[in-house]
């Protein structure tokens, strides 16, 4: 018995760490985002997320920057809810490429035992617009705009 407990506090503490990070972060992108110091797609987003295939949504802010690492990927640092009691936050990365006023993303991640999920978006300077899908097709979808 002691081992399922033991799992659910490190895991516990792994999430509220993630989570304390990224209000750190998320504070630090809305002061660069607010100066000017970043541009579109680059800095904070905040909206909601949704499941077409159980309804499920919640809320979702995101915090996306230039690869340090992958010239022509962007980094998206993404914190979500899911009912009243559960979040996390995850980071990715995926190509991209700019087109004019806007940024097209287009990658792939493998999430372990849930399987490999495809991220496709649309960033403009005032909106985050992205479908999240499996084989078996589009699962949901990401709707974000800048916050206020």
């Amino acid at each position: 018995m002691k081992l399922p407990i033991h799992f659910a506090a490190i895991l516990s503490v792994v999430f509220l760490t993630s989570c304390g990070s990224f209000e750190k972060k998320w504070a630090q992108s809305i002061a660069a985002y607010e100066s000017g110091a970043v541009k579109s797609p680059e800095g904070p987003w905040q909206g909601s997320w949704t499941t077409e295939t159980n309804g499920h949504t919640g809320d979702l802010r995101a915090i996306v920057t230039e690869s340090k690492k992958k010239p022509g990927e962007l980094d998206f640092h993404y914190h979500a809810t899911w009912g009243k009691s559960f979040q996390g936050a995850y980071k990715v990365g995926f190509p991209s490429q700019r087109r004019g006023s806007r940024t097209v993303v287009d990658g792939s991640k493998s999430l372990g035992i849930f399987g490999t999920f495809r991220h496709e978006a649309t960033i403009t300077p005032s909106r985050f617009k992205a479908t999240y899908s499996k084989k078996s097709g589009v699962l949901g979808h990401f709707n974000m705009t800048r916050p206020k």
